[in-house]
């Protein structure tokens, strides 16, 4: 009741204006759940051709707590996307204007990664700050678009994970007879679509969106919240012109940025057909050619203007020995042309999880690409220094790839890496002391996915990092001195050993006769899932993988068993496969476990016997065995 009398009178002090951002006035169903509320958030897109377009945004946000970073405004930026406009504004709890913030508060800076040689993107940068919540900003700007950033399009998120919502608008117009390739998803409303004068426009109005969970395991971002994508269906970036009413015509259209710059220097050619010459087969002939790029070329970011989606040229890559992405498939595909070798170059979205591309939207959805092979049905990875030829690499398996054909080419899928292929096989040997000190050794064969890892590391990791990762991914043992690690890649398939040699103290837990022996010193599985009350999302496991391992212990003289667990456990679930076996014979123990992580895509009533599933396994990972003194 004070509450509501408080609200009252409040309500009676305060000019409208502030009334409008003051945080008592949001509704109680928007601030459960949420650590940001947001008030109002209006964007408008103005597709003036295939060339440019203007976009206009105005946001106002009511920080609830410090459990955001909605407080910070991020622009990104190049020399075809102009900022104008940043206005900021602050308001306390009660919707009475702080300050206006200056303009040398927003901060410029380069976006050009560690690993970009130079490109032209940078980002416009401001964090406000205030120390009382609830606290409410109000910023617009408004961007000028041009090239890659204008054809890329537009995606509009009303609400983020913890954000609920008042209201929020998001709408485009265009030229009457312009193509706009759009769709909304997740959104509880049509769009409004509309004809004025000599342009179309198409809006969308949400209010009242109840903030929404971040839970563990659940599909990416993109595919849970609400968002609307926008893509000009026709483009003109630096006098390359194309459509994109198909993924056809946009392969058609990527093709004309790559056309006539794979054109080889005679001198390379010359030596490509020495290098290929009493080959016997064309995978011997890729195999040649895929080490000759990784041993003379190397992997540099070049992102300047439509370098973003088009290769430099094979004479560039011949002078100066790096090239982007881009740039190496390109040289790759002009080396594999010129011994007559069948190969298109496919975008792809790499890293992370692999995320389910819309067919239905045409769009430039990749940020990297790889070099398919017809005749083999295989892929080529043309960034990596070291790693074998036609393997696909775990960033890159299971997803959507447009291939680049001059007629146009289509959607195909990379394989799959799951649980079957990602493998670590490991032996291990613990000769244990009466003090509980250990002497240990490991040898593990892997393939794919930790074979990737380690192969990447040994080349370019420290012998300390080396060892640090070693300890935090291979060996969970207390006090653990390395003495010796070796890491062997193979180098023509996706696989790797690595041998470890150390000692622990205080490997077991003495306590007067006893010794108190952990089972599995052996990293296998992360933590178990968090506890999630009324799941909402769905659970999704897009990463699978096996590991086998037997540990082998050797027993202080005058030990025995008193206490160990002597049934085999096995558990199963969608997602997963365990077994434990222990066998123990006077002065031995031995300890075989199987672990398999699965692919899997479950509802969210699922959830609750997913983590116990988990749960129990890593109660079987804990497992534990008590030796004592032998009487006398």
């Amino acid at each position: 009741m004070r509450a509501l009398i408080l609200a009252i009178t409040l309500a009676f002090a305060l000019p409208a204006a502030a009334q409008h951002y003051a945080a008592f006035t949001i509704p109680d169903s928007l601030t459960e759940g949420a650590n940001v509320v947001v008030r109002d958030y209006n964007v408008d897109l103005d597709i003036r051709s295939g060339k440019k377009g203007y976009l206009k945004v105005e946001k106002t946000l009511t920080l609830l707590n410090e459990k955001s970073s909605a407080n910070e405004l991020v622009i990104s930026y190049d020399e075809g996307t102009r900022v104008r406009k940043i206005e900021i504004v602050l308001y306390d709890a009660l919707g009475r204007e702080l300050r206006v913030v200056d303009k040398d508060e927003v901060k410029d800076y380069s976006a050009v990664s560690g690993g970009t040689l130079y490109g032209d993107r940078r980002i416009k940068h401001v964090e406000v700050r205030h120390n009382t919540y609830p606290y409410t900003i109000s910023y617009r700007y408004e961007r000028e678009l041009e090239g890659i950033d204008f054809a890329a399009g537009e995606e509009w998120y009303p609400q983020h994970f913890g954000y609920s919502v008042e209201a929020a608008r998001f709408s485009f117009s265009a030229p009457i007879d312009f193509p706009v390739n759009y769709k909304g998803y997740r959104l509880p409303v049509e769009p409004t679509r509309s004809n004025a004068g000599n342009e179309w426009s198409c809006t969308w109005e949400v209010k009242h969106l109840k903030a929404l969970p971040h839970e563990a395991y659940a599909p990416q971002a993109e595919e849970l919240l609400p968002k609307v994508v926008c893509v000009p269906g026709r483009v003109s970036i630096e006098g390359y012109e194309g459509e994109f009413s198909s993924w056809e015509a946009l392969s058609k259209y990527i093709h004309t940025l790559w056309e006539g710059r794979g054109v080889l220097p005679e001198t390379v050619k010359s030596e490509i057909q020495q290098l290929v010459a009493g080959a016997t087969s064309d995978e011997e002939k890729i195999a040649r050619l895929y080490r000759y790029l990784q041993q003379n070329m190397r992997y540099v970011s070049v992102q300047l203007g439509i370098g973003g989606w088009q290769p430099f040229d094979a004479e560039y890559v011949t002078k100066n020995k790096y090239g982007d992405c881009k740039a190496l498939t390109n040289y790759m595909w002009a080396m594999l042309r010129e011994v007559g070798i069948e190969a298109y170059p496919a975008l792809i979205r790499t890293g992370g999880a692999p995320v389910k591309l819309d067919t239905a939207l045409v769009k430039s959805q990749f940020n990297h690409v790889l070099l398919y092979l017809p005749g083999q049905d295989n892929w080529l990875e043309c960034t990596v220094p070291v790693g074998p030829p036609q393997y696909i690499y775990f960033g890159n398996h299971d997803r959507k790839v447009l291939l680049v054909k001059e007629e146009g080419g289509g959607l195909y899928h990379t394989p799959h890496l799951g649980y079957p292929d990602n493998i670590r096989s490991g032996k291990t040997s613990v000769q244990l002391s009466e003090t509980g000190d250990a002497r240990l050794s490991q040898r593990f064969q892997m393939a794919a996915r930790d074979a990737e890892r380690w192969r990447a590391m040994d080349a370019y990791y420290s012998e300390t990092e080396l060892k640090d990762a070693a300890r935090e991914n291979l060996l969970a043992a207390p006090g653990l001195l390395i003495e010796k690690l070796e890491v062997l890649p193979e180098p023509d398939k996706a696989a790797c050993q690595v041998f470890l040699e150390g000692q622990s103290e205080r490997f077991a837990s003495k306590g007067g006769k006893r010794l108190f022996l952990p089972l599995l010193p052996v990293v296998a599985v992360g933590t178990a899932p968090p506890p999630c009350e009324n799941r909402r999302w769905p659970i999704a496991i897009r990463e699978g993988f096996t590991c086998r391992d037997t540990v082998s212990y050797q027993l202080p003289d005058g030990y025995e068993v008193e206490s160990i667990m002597e049934e085999t456990a096995t558990l199963e679930h969608p997602t997963g496969y365990y077994q434990l076996k222990v066998d123990h014979q006077p002065g031995t123990i031995t300890i075989v476990r199987v672990l398999q992580r699965k692919m899997a895509e479950l509802p969210p009533a699922a959830y609750e016997e997913f983590r116990a599933f988990w749960l129990e396994v890593g109660k079987l990972e804990r497992s534990m065995a008590v030796l004592v003194q032998k009487r006398t």
